[in-house]
């Protein structure tokens, strides 16, 4: 699972980007267990993996004295006894202050199926978030005289800001992360690990469909996120940043952070995003 987790935890952490940037200066969330989160439709599966869902069985060849017979996986945990294999894995290839610091340890693989959901919606609620966001400050620049003043509803002037390209450099290290990783490895550890996936999937409410084909219809629309090259021109009507492009601020919450990252960094993540889809559907890379 582990370069699985951390290649998943490089999309997700479009996710949890998104909420801390733009989250609203307001008393904090109410801590929400995996357990709590709302289903996407009004009956969802129960937590329990199907026979459809269960890893086909390899016909195991004879063995003969020359040959030793190969050593079973051990038998995954339940989606709800999953977490301590999740956090072990990542503490094992990151270090215990490194997962302390970015990954919520409480329901770790719903966390990370539910913000993938998520992220070619509108925006990702805090409370379902699997890692959290780069530390630091958010670094804008005031644009005192801009070119075209904005106007809100009452008629008051906006103000306006630029991105400051220090913001960047906070997501290299994730970068580099997703980088160090095979797309051919994160394939196969996906599908070692699927069936906790698809459980947690089941529990959004989805009582049919794959989260594979779900993962790649998300990674599909990241790697649709237009290139947008310095200056980024931000507005704060109220507590919060927006794009002042309309045409930006409507981009689906993923594809937003992707822009907040760097045209460098979001070219870098969307290269290796379409290598793991390649390899999930099973394409040969070209010699």
């Amino acid at each position: 699972m582990k370069n699985w987790l951390i290649g998943i935890g490089i999309i997700v952490l479009a996710g949890a980007g998104i909420w801390y940037y733009q989250a609203r200066m307001t008393e904090p969330e109410p801590v929400v267990s995996p357990a709590e989160m709302a289903p996407r439709q009004e009956s969802a599966t129960p937590m329990r993996q199907t026979p459809a869902e269960a890893p086909a069985q390899q016909s195991q060849a004879p063995t003969s004295a020359m040959t030793e017979p190969a050593q079973e996986a051990a038998p995954l945990p339940d989606l709800a006894q999953s977490d301590p294999l999740a956090v072990d894995e990542l503490t094992g290839l990151l270090g215990q202050d490194e997962v302390s610091e970015y990954w919520n340890q409480e329901g770790v693989v719903s966390r990370i199926v539910a913000t993938v959901d998520a992220l070619d919606s509108g925006q990702i609620p805090g409370v379902i978030a699997a890692v959290h966001g780069p530390g630091g400050t958010f670094e804008v620049t005031p644009v005192e005289n801009p070119e075209t003043v904005i106007h809100n509803e009452q008629g008051d002037d906006v103000p306006q800001f630029i991105l400051d390209p220090d913001n960047y450099a906070r997501y290299e290290p994730y970068v580099a992360m997703l980088d160090s990783m095979t797309p051919d490895q994160a394939a196969a550890l996906f599908r070692e690990y699927q069936p906790l996936f698809q459980q947690a999937y089941r529990q959004l409410g989805y009582s049919e469909g794959r989260f594979e084909d779900r993962l790649v219809e998300v990674i599909d629309e990241l790697l649709a996120t237009p290139t947008v090259e310095d200056p980024v021109r931000l507005i704060k009507p109220e507590a919060y940043y927006l794009f002042a492009d309309p045409d930006l601020e409507s981009l689906s919450a993923g594809q937003k952070i992707l822009v907040r990252m760097g045209s460098e960094n979001a070219a870098r993540v969307k290269s290796k995003l379409a290598a793991i889809r390649d390899a999930l559907r099973g394409v040969q890379a070209p010699e």
